[in-house]
């Protein structure tokens, strides 16, 4: 008998009893139809209940994990795929380039207008190679230059601040009784004065000439480099 049957006449026997006197009737079957024997079915549902909402649980919880795990496994394959891609495309490149270097070395193998066309050619690119480097190399060593007299300059610029403040104090000892006692001293510092100005002005016509050479040699650098491509 089916566990609801069961439950079913259990239900109907407990109303007899209750009707009855509170009797309980003996089962003609023989099972206990007791209070005690209903609490245990009862008893006996809620554990199968209980069994049947964990074995949902897992279930929901199987299914969710495969999901990530699958999800997971489908950004791994993408970013494989990705990084396959990338590597064919450079490898296909690196061949591009050794096909084409390799046609150019059996055409100059040859001897006919053409190979003699590029011939010239590459030879003309190595000269304007060379070239920009000598180039590069003198513009290097300019701004080197340049980077000393800016220090030179900056340096000039401290002494000509300190002397200034020497000669405010040399101004305020002026104002005192004894004047004549710091006038050559005063007139020293104005003289240091005047010649450290001197110094700056003929530093910064160094700098203005240096960065005028410097342009100079980045405009020749710029021009060479478009004649080199323009020769590939």
């Amino acid at each position: 008998m089916d566990l609801f049957d069961e439950l079913e006449n259990v239900a109907s026997r407990l109303e007899t009893v209750a009707l009855s006197g509170c009797q309980a009737p003996e089962d003609p079957n023989g099972k206990d139809n007791s209070p005690a024997q209903i609490l245990r079915i009862k008893e006996k549902m809620a554990n199968q209940c209980f069994e049947m909402q964990v074995k949902i649980s897992a279930e929901k919880l199987k299914k969710s994990c495969g999901e990530q795990e699958s999800s997971r496994d489908m950004s791994e394959c993408e970013s494989e795929i990705e990084e396959a891609r990338i590597n064919h495309c450079n490898k296909t490149l690196a061949l591009q380039r050794m096909q084409i270097w390799w046609g150019i070395s059996e055409r100059l193998k040859k001897n006919d207008t053409e190979s003699e066309v590029l011939k010239a050619s590459a030879k003309h690119s190595l000269e304007l190679s060379s070239k920009i480097l000598e180039v590069q190399q003198e513009s290097s060593e300019i701004q080197d230059q340049v980077f000393q007299l800016q220090k030179k300059r900056l340096d000039l610029k401290r002494l000509i601040h300190e002397k200034m403040k020497e000669m405010e104090e040399l101004k305020r000892m002026r104002e005192h009784p004894e004047e004549g006692k710091y006038k050559k001293a005063l007139e020293k510092g104005q003289e240091y004065l005047q010649k450290y100005q001197k110094m700056a002005t003929m530093t910064q016509n160094v700098l203005q000439t240096g960065e005028t050479a410097v342009d100079r040699y980045d405009s020749f650098v710029s021009v060479t480099i478009s004649i080199f491509f323009r020769c590939k």
